[in-house]
């Protein structure tokens, strides 16, 4: 066997190019592989295929687009020509098409092979995309013939060492018997929900390393494909650093006497009450709180744009500008309307590693759980989240509405979800008492410290916010929502 013969390593890689799709097949793809890439018309393939093409040539790679389709190529360089991607300057040397339409009209399979094989060599191509798949499939006077086809085109890649992509539509099952002598097979579909819709990507078969598993969201903008891993696919094994003696506390005093100790840095608490008690106050007293000791913090909302929250915030006292200004406190803000949960979390942990962010308050973990298209994933989600954000040494806050302003029914999720997975959990609530509706804290659990578990009236004024001791007088049913002195009968 020549040099030129010799087979390629297994462990070397292609980067495709794509934010976030070679972490989920562990690297990229295997260099010298034939991969078929499925979905429906409009699906991404043909972006998909371009993007990594592109990416390969700006490296000094050259690729080779073969097409099996009527469109012009032409036609499709106009479509991409304002992808960020695009680059003109790398054809046709980096980037070269080739109409294989009229070859397998005329000669069929082995005319096609015929040609794939000349163009790599002249060229010299290291990449080979064929884009219509589905058209040779049907060319192929039998299942026989499909399958040695595809079976010739695997030997050339490992003898040429060139990296075969073959992009085919769902004609019928996504995944073709022919289709399991290839080296990997993904899947890249819309979904449909109501009104709205997303992309997915599945990886169904991937030879040489283990990949990501399950269904991982994608999107494309002006920038190409972007891919966000699920997050429980990714979410660390290993246990989160211990965070030692350091504490860390709100920064308002009446409140912080009621556990002297303070939170375990690194920990995760929930904040649980209904609107207007309180929750996106007392989240950033404790993003002030970290900006004062010099820690860098992030806060995550959905209801309340950045202008408008600095100064619903420093009406009470906290003044968050001068942070947001010079970097030491960011802003994400989702509008309430349709999100993805693993680009939110894309979002949050990227600026989190970036910045070294210590202090994160999430100021509407409902909207994230009524947003999503998948709304029952939500515990999964949550509990990769912490656990990633405990890995990064991170304080965290999550606040979580409950329908109820006040009543005798209380919506606290004692065992499943949010509220077993975390560590504090602080419940806010509006009271009627005598004519008068309050606003009551408790403190549900808090673990490895010491709390006062008393039921507190808390004020909010232009000084800050501010905890009373406990009621001076006997009253029952606090929690409810509908006081009442005991021994009167009346509310």
């Amino acid at each position: 066997m020549s040099s030129s013969e010799q087979p390629a390593r297994q462990d070397a890689r292609v980067s495709t190019g794509v934010p976030g799709l070679d972490a989920v097949l562990g690297g990229g793809l295997v260099s010298s592989g034939v991969y078929i890439f499925v979905g429906e018309p409009g699906a991404g393939k043909t972006l998909f295929a371009n993007q990594l093409c592109y990416h390969q040539g700006r490296a000094g790679a050259r690729c080779l687009y073969v097409t099996l389709l009527a469109e012009s190529h032409a036609r499709m360089l106009a479509n991409m020509r304002d992808m960020a991607f695009f680059d003109s300057a790398l054809l046709p040397e980096g980037v070269y098409y080739v109409s294989g339409f009229r070859t397998l009209e005329e000669h069929g399979l082995p005319g096609l092979l015929e040609l794939l094989r000349r163009e790599v060599r002249n060229h010299n191509a290291s990449i080979l995309v064929l884009d219509g798949l589905v058209q040779a499939q049907e060319a192929a006077g039998s299942s026989r013939d499909f399958k040695k086809f595809i079976h010739e085109l695997q030997v050339a890649a490992g003898l040429t060492r060139f990296t075969a992509l073959l992009l085919t539509s769902a004609n019928g099952p996504a995944v073709h018997p022919e289709y399991t002598m290839v080296d990997g097979i993904l899947e890249l579909r819309e979904r449909t929900q109501g009104v709205r819709s997303w992309r997915e990507l599945q990886v169904r078969k991937f030879r040489g390393s283990p990949t990501l598993h399950g269904v991982h969201a994608f999107r494309i903008t002006s920038d190409g494909l972007e891919v966000f891993p699920r997050l429980e696919s990714r979410v660390q094994r290993t246990p989160p650093p211990d965070p030692g003696a350091h504490r860390l506390h709100f920064g308002v005093p009446s409140l912080d006497a009621l556990f002297p100790e303070g939170l375990a840095a690194g920990s995760t608490s929930l904040l649980l009450g209904p609107p207007g008690a309180g929750k996106t106050l007392l989240g950033c007293s404790l993003l002030a709180e970290g900006l004062k000791q010099g820690e860098h913090c992030l806060y995550m909302g959905f209801y309340e744009p950045p202008n408008r929250l600095l100064g619903k915030v420093a009406s009470a006292g906290i003044d968050l500008g001068g942070a947001m200004a010079d970097g030491r406190l960011n802003f994400i803000w989702q509008p309430p309307s349709e999100c993805i949960l693993d680009v939110l979390a894309d979002q949050l942990l990227s600026d989190v590693r970036r910045r070294n962010v210590k202090r994160v308050f999430v100021d509407g973990l409902s909207a994230m759980q009524q947003a999503s298209p998948e709304p029952a994933r939500i515990n999964s989600f949550f509990a990769a989240l912490t656990q990633e954000l405990r890995c990064t040494g991170t304080t965290t806050l999550f606040g979580m509405e409950t329908p109820r302003l006040f009543g005798p029914v209380l919506d606290v999720p004692m065992e499943v979800g949010p509220s077993a997975v975390a560590e504090n959990l602080f419940f806010l609530r509006h009271v009627e008492l005598e004519g008068r509706l309050r606003r009551l804290l408790s403190i549900f659990k808090m673990r490895d410290t010491h709390y006062d578990p008393t039921l507190r009236e808390f004020v909010i004024t232009p000084q800050g916010i501010e905890v009373l001791p406990p009621f001076s007088v006997a009253v029952d049913t606090l929690l409810t929502g509908l006081a009442r002195h005991p021994g009167t009968g009346h509310f």
